[in-house]
């Protein structure tokens, strides 16, 4: 029988307890909880590119590449959809041509997700505050359940990052529920 260490059993689930911190820091100061509307748009623009270009290490570049873009866009006071739209867009375009999109499995199915997850994304930003919240909540539920799904059967992208993606998106959407004003 072997015995896990506390120390090891924490390290082995950093990227939960980075999702943890994360969220928390988010939600301190959380306003009504349409800000989040936008990592729906980078879930799907990111699960979309890692299945494109088929390398799941590239998962974590990816995010932090497309968090940079958006994070300058906002700098510049340029909204970030178009740009997220057009490159998901395009990326299930080249998806599509060049086959990994077609591909069996998670592979096939993220086009379809990728265009829901944009359509609860846009709408939440086109309805009342009130109901745009409570959208945002429920497209960061479900893709905590598209997460918990490629962690599962760690495909497309990183393991560490299902798990990361899973735990962020299911506590800010429990957090606009019960703590965003």
């Amino acid at each position: 029988m072997s015995s896990i260490s506390v120390p090891s059993a924490i390290g082995h689930r950093w990227p939960t307890w980075l999702a943890l911190a994360w969220a928390a820091i988010s939600l301190w100061d959380a306003g009504d909880g349409l800000e989040y509307a936008f990592l729906l748009a980078v879930a799907a623009a990111g699960y979309l590119f890692v299945t494109v270009v088929d390398r799941p290490r590239a998962t974590w570049p990816v995010l932090f590449a497309l968090v940079g873009v958006v994070a300058v866009q906002r700098l510049l006071d340029i909204d970030p959809w178009p740009s997220l739209v057009v490159l998901a867009v395009a990326l299930i375009a080249v998806g599509l041509f060049g086959g990994q999109l077609r591909r069996r499995g998670l592979p096939a199915l993220q086009s379809p997700a990728s265009l829901v997850f944009l359509a609860v994304g846009v709408a939440a930003l086109s309805v009342p505050t009130d109901v745009g919240r409570y959208l945002v909540a429920a497209g960061l539920l479900a893709h905590a359940a598209w997460d918990a799904a490629h962690w599962r059967a760690d495909a497309v992208v990183a393991r560490s990052f299902a798990e990361w993606c899973g735990v962020l998106d299911l506590t800010l959407a429990v957090g606009i529920l019960f703590v965003a004003r």
